[in-house]
């Protein structure tokens, strides 16, 4: 991202310089400057009228004390209704700023707004809506953080019009306040009025209906409880105590069967125990038995007085039976009353318990109807309570704000912030360009890496020339000015290496440079495939024209050449012999000669002393056709099949390949291929096109080469391959100006 910045640097510079440009041209001409003046209002969603009880007051409060609430009143500050009390009450119709006459831009708006009706808004009301709108474009109402004080800011072009406004509306809040709060307690009081007579009637028919339904159901009350639960409670204790008796009764009962069962004393039983009867026939029966003791032992058995003693014992003792047997009748009536009372009883309580829980249901209804009544109560008393309130508070009503401060009239001017003006200014101008440097790095699909080159050919990248500073051309072409005076401009042969075009010759004569170095990396390829394969003819192309494909010819060539390679030059473009412009500018024989059998090829080779290199010039053709006929001739495989015969490599300078077909048709006949590729020019749709038409020699292609790279510029998309990775091991600077 930073190298995108940087290698994009002018595009941010220039957006941020014409932004800063357009906020100095608004500062210092077309803002206007305006005072603001500031009015504090504090809030208070607390306070009450004056003959408000506390608990009134804190249930009809009409203000709460969030921040929804705070912040709803700021928005009714700066509503409509409000700024037009004040642009009535300080008549700002008539004041320029507020209502300024139409400009062009008000024309040209309502040429485009819809006709509005006939009978439509006043002069005076649009004049009032138009002053409004300016005010709230000038008004800001800002709340201090959470508290409850809000500040009202009026911006204008006088400071003590700014001062006056702010004051003004505050002073028309407060007036809104009190008049929403009269207008809303007259409407409570009329229409609590109109609820009151209903709910009384309400109330009334309610609690009759209570009575009602009472007496209908049997529902009396007596003591907070009704006759039927009270009977039903009376009842149920009766009922226990006689199961109490009854159970005492079969007790006795079974005791006295048990005994009579099982031949036992009947006396025994406790009720007999317990009779006086028995306990005195008893006492009676010890004295007469006593007394027939004493006769006994006195007279005998046979005297009368003891039969009669015998006599009143029977008679004793029958006494006594008859009472037990008395008694155990008695024990047995006891239990059948007793079972006989349960038994009513039982029956009586569970009539009234049916009785009961029908009136348990009725007392259902009547709760519902008691509830229903209760409230109908309450809510009449609340209507009423609150009615009377209502009717008291339309006397006194204040407002739920007061001023903190007024505002003063302002001693410097709020707008236009200059400083703030241009920082955002330029903060902008950055973020804008740096949008633009992504968009339009991301938009570039030339070729500026060798990773880049490769990925899309397919094919190995095998250097990276460097472009070569006119500065140090300029001085290398200097060199030649002596040479230059000895020159016979009507020779045909080579060019002396002075005056030679100082880029042709570079590799060779600046050995130490990067450039250089690119050519030894091109010139190590091509000698490793040759080792492995037979490579007499390389071809070197481009896709478009003008991408250093005649220079790299030229300097590879004379690499070459400089190991003792028995090398040959051939310029191959035959349209632009650009190549036989800079060695041999009036070569009178070329390539074209040789291929129409015109001339021999030993009197068209040149031949370069300093290095030992073989040129084979072209002459200018008029006639297009004619050499394409002649590139996809017999005779151009012919001069071909020659030269490699009697030379080890063979370097063309081929026509570019997008262009022209001339190119293609040299590569067909190529051994190996070299395709130049200028540096951040070509770009990578047009590389894969140029790779597509040489697809029926894709195995051919030996890789590509960038020319013209900008090193210094390279290290913001390849660190590795730029001047800043090399510079330790360079031997002479190169800089970034221009090249041919």
């Amino acid at each position: 991202m930073a190298r995108i910045l940087r290698r994009r640097w002018k595009l941010v510079a220039t957006s941020s310089a014409a932004l800063a440009a357009l906020a100095l041209i608004y500062i210092f001409i077309l803002a206007t400057t305006l005072y603001t003046a500031t009015s504090t209002v504090f809030v208070d969603p607390r306070r009450t009228t004056a003959i408000e009880s506390n608990q009134s007051s804190v249930e009809t409060s009409n203000y709460g004390t969030d921040d929804a609430t705070i912040d709803s009143e700021a928005m009714l500050i700066q509503s409509i209704a409000i700024l037009q009390r004040v642009v009535e009450k300080l008549k700002l119709t008539s004041d320029e700023e507020f209502n300024p006459p139409p400009n062009v831009l008000d024309y040209i708006k309502s040429f485009f707004k819809t006709a509005g009706p006939e009978g439509g808004a006043s002069p005076q009301d649009a004049a009032i809506a138009r002053a409004v709108d300016i005010l709230q474009r000038r008004m800001k109402v800002a709340r201090q953080g959470t508290t409850f004080l809000v500040d009202i800011n009026v911006s204008s072009q006088s400071p003590r019009k700014a001062a006056m406004i702010a004051n003004a509306v505050s002073d028309a809040y407060f007036e809104e306040q009190v008049r929403a709060k009269n207008d809303a307690t007259k409407i409570a009081a009329t229409w609590l009025n109109g609820q009151i007579d209903e709910l009384k009637s309400r109330v009334v028919a309610s609690e009759k209906a209570v009575e009602d339904y009472r007496a209908a159901n049997n529902l009396t009350v007596s003591q907070g409880v009704t006759v039927n639960d009270q009977q039903l409670t009376d009842l149920n204790n009766q009922l226990i105590a006689a199961r109490v008796q009854t159970a005492e009764a079969r007790a006795k009962y079974e005791q006295a069967r048990q005994l009579s069962k099982n031949g036992g004393d009947p006396g025994g039983i406790n009720a007999a125990i317990s009779s006086d009867v028995i306990a005195r026939l008893r006492t009676q029966y010890a004295d007469i038995a006593k007394n027939e003791a004493d006769l006994l032992s006195k007279y005998g058995p046979r005297h009368p007085s003891v039969a009669a003693v015998h006599a009143q014992l029977r008679d004793t003792q029958r006494l006594i039976d008859d009472e037990i047997k008395r008694i155990l009748q008695s024990t047995q009536h006891d239990y059948d009353v007793a079972r006989s009372r349960e038994a009513s009883l039982q029956q009586n309580f569970d009539q009234l318990q049916g009785v009961a829980t029908s009136s348990g249901q009725a007392q259902v209804r009547l709760r519902e109807l008691q509830r229903e009544a209760e409230a109908n109560r309450t809510l009449y008393e609340s209507y009423l309570a609150r009615y009377k309130e209502s009717t008291a508070q339309q006397a006194l009503q204040l407002p739920d704000s007061h001023v903190v401060t007024k505002a003063s009239i302002p001693i410097s001017p709020s707008w236009p912030k200059k400083f703030l003006i241009l920082g955002l200014a330029l903060t902008l101008g950055l973020g804008i360009g740096s949008v633009l440097a992504f968009i339009a790095d991301y938009l570039d699909e030339r070729v500026k890496t060798l990773d880049q080159a490769e990925e899309i050919s397919g094919v190995p990248a095998l250097a990276a020339v460097p472009l070569i500073s006119a500065g140090e051309l300029a001085g290398r072409a200097k060199r030649g000015r002596s040479e230059l005076d000895r020159y016979d401009p009507k020779t045909t042969t080579l060019l002396p290496a002075p005056l030679q075009p100082p880029l042709m010759r570079y590799a060779i004569e600046a050995p130490g440079t990067f450039f250089a170095e690119a050519v030894r990396s091109i010139r190590l390829a091509l000698q490793r495939t040759m080792r492995v394969q037979p490579v007499k003819v390389v071809l070197v192309t481009s896709a478009l024209e003008n991408e250093g494909k005649t220079t790299l010819a030229a300097n590879l060539a004379q690499s070459l050449a400089t190991l003792g390679i028995k090398t040959l030059l051939i310029d191959g473009d035959l349209r632009n012999p650009q190549l036989t412009r800079s060695l041999c500018p009036h070569a009178e024989t070329g390539l074209l000669e040789i291929a129409t059998g015109r001339a021999p090829v030993e009197r068209a080779i040149l031949v370069d002393p300093s290095t030992g290199l073989s040129i084979l010039p072209s002459t200018t053709i008029k006639r297009a056709e004619f050499i394409t006929e002649l590139m996809f001739s017999e005779q151009m495989v012919d001069v071909l099949d020659h030269c490699r015969h009697r030379y080890e490599l063979v370097v063309i300078d081929s026509p570019p390949l997008v262009p022209l077909v001339d190119g293609r048709a040299l590569a067909e006949l190529a051994d190996r291929i070299v395709l130049a590729l200028a540096w951040d020019q070509t770009p990578g749709e047009v590389l894969s096109h140029t790779m597509d038409l040489l697809a029926p020699v894709h195995d051919r292609i030996l890789g590509t080469v960038l020319t013209r790279v900008d090193l210094s510029r390279l290290r913001f998309y390849d660190y590795y391959q730029s001047s800043a990775y090399l510079k330790p091991y360079a031997t002479s600077g190169l800089t970034v100006e221009a090249a041919r």
